[in-house]
């Protein structure tokens, strides 16, 4: 009995004090940060991110990592529209670091036919003035619109089945602009994308050079960028 009666004075107790408190509900807090993590770059297009992406000397040799000659290679091809446009965001850029343009089977070395070392303090500008014949232009174009694909292509969905070849049009038209991704797996690492790799159902010419992506996903209002530091080809340019 004496059990019964303390739980009844606790009920009464707890009513009484719930009935004399008039405590206001909280406020609902919406979390507003100040960086966009999933897309801080979606306000921009990849025109305008690669020109934030300078190295702070203004001669060579630059840093690799960024994107002097890309940015010089683009105005010199006449190609500006290309990654500043904003008809539509159905466009995979893969973005093109210093690295890419320097040394044997990169892009100077494929346009120009040499590997020779930049001469030092030659800006990038001067160095993209040097390819002046028709032939050269041609292929800078090539290049460049072969590592533009015409699919936005995040690491996932898009590449949802990891080790599986996945094949996509570049702005080279026909057979000869197929280019092939691939979400690998390596070790632990579930996120690295290869760029024609030897499985795909490529040429041979197209397996004989592949690349793994540096850094992916970089979402832009007119597309997605993926930097890599060698350039990938179908075919011989």
């Amino acid at each position: 009995m004496k059990k019964k009666s303390l739980k009844f004075i606790g009920v009464i107790s707890m009513l009484f004090l719930l009935s004399g408190c008039d405590l206001p509900l909280q406020e609902e807090f919406n979390f507003k940060p100040e960086v966009d993590i999933l897309a801080p770059f979606e306000n921009i297009t990849a025109w305008e991110w690669i020109q934030t992406r300078s190295s702070t000397t203004t001669q060579a040799p630059y840093l690799g990592s960024e994107f002097d000659y890309f940015k010089a290679a683009i105005i010199k091809a006449d190609m500006v529209e290309e990654y500043n446009q904003i008809a539509t965001k159905e466009r995979t850029y893969l973005l093109l670091n210093n690295n890419a343009f320097l040394g044997a089977g990169d892009v100077i070395n494929i346009i120009t036919g040499s590997a020779a070392a930049i001469p030092a303090g030659e800006t990038a500008e001067q160095t993209m003035a040097r390819v002046d014949t028709p032939a050269e232009l041609d292929k800078l174009k090539a290049v460049l619109r072969y590592h533009i694909v015409t699919t936005y292509i995040l690491q996932v969905p898009t590449l949802f089945t990891r080790n599986l070849d996945y094949v996509f049009q570049t702005l080279i038209p026909g057979t000869d602009g197929l280019i092939a991704f691939r979400r690998t797996t390596d070790g632990s690492v579930q996120w690295t994308i290869t760029v024609n790799s030897p499985t795909a159902p490529l040429p041979a010419t197209a397996t004989a050079e592949f690349e793994n992506v540096i850094n992916h996903n970089y979402q832009f209002k007119n597309g997605v960028g993926h930097v890599i530091a060698d350039p990938v080809r179908n075919k011989p340019y």
